[in-house]
């Protein structure tokens, strides 16, 4: 047990990772392991992997993993040992960049491949698109395929705007302190609302302008 940096945002409180590893035929218990809880995600994947490797007796399984796994150094050494990996690519990667601004530029054909209920639902619906073309990983050309999941959509855009709600609210309180203690800079005043903005994540959806107005006052003595 050591303290980390978990979800509930509770860096007062000790924990611990969980690492399990379930067949993809009923979700079977394969292989699990606790590190303590400062230990990242990112860096038990090639351990658990060559695990799994030795209870399979080979290595040419598919290995499916959240984004936690898609790092060079891991992915690499999957491959490079004879292996097969599925996972889901990060925001930061450049190739996610590309292909968003691909889809600002120019219209790129998709095709629905599964409709189904909503799981938490019984009347709402949700569909899976498959986006057109060849891609690759710009370093290593593993294979890259694009999908629009319309729940992820709706999702994404009820946070989006929970951030932007949240980023307003705390640029009103920032106004109503302007010109007191340490607000009175015109670079103080912008390094705070670069903050909030970097925040939330919404430095896309603000255009804030700083600007100093001088009032002279004159006073007969």
């Amino acid at each position: 047990m050591a303290k980390g940096n978990n979800k509930d945002h509770r860096p007062d409180l000790v924990h611990l990772v969980f690492s399990l590893t379930i067949s993809s035929d009923g979700a079977v218990p394969v292989h699990y392991k606790t590190y303590p809880g400062n230990r990242t995600d990112d860096t038990t994947q090639i351990e658990t992997w060559n695990t799994v490797k030795e209870i399979a007796g080979r290595s040419d399984f598919t290995y499916v993993a959240d984004s936690k796994v898609c790092t060079s150094k891991q992915l690499l050494h999957i491959v490079s040992n004879g292996g097969r990996v599925i996972t889901v690519m990060p925001n930061t990667w450049r190739e996610t960049k590309i292909f968003k601004q691909e889809l600002l530029t120019k219209k790129i054909s998709r095709k629905v491949i599964l409709k189904r209920q909503t799981p938490e639902s019984d009347y709402d619906s949700e569909y899976f698109s498959f986006f057109s073309g060849d891609y690759e990983t710009i370093d290593d050309g593993y294979k890259i395929y694009w999908y629009l999941s319309s729940e992820k959509k709706r999702l994404d855009k009820h946070l989006r705007q929970k951030r932007v709600l949240r980023a307003g609210s705390r640029l009103t309180e920032l106004s109503l302190k302007l010109n007191k203690r340490d607000l009175k800079t015109e670079e103080k005043i912008s390094q705070e609302i670069e903050a909030i903005l970097n925040k939330y994540k919404v430095k896309d959806f603000f255009k804030i302008t700083v600007s100093k107005n001088t009032e002279e006052i004159r006073m007969q003595g």
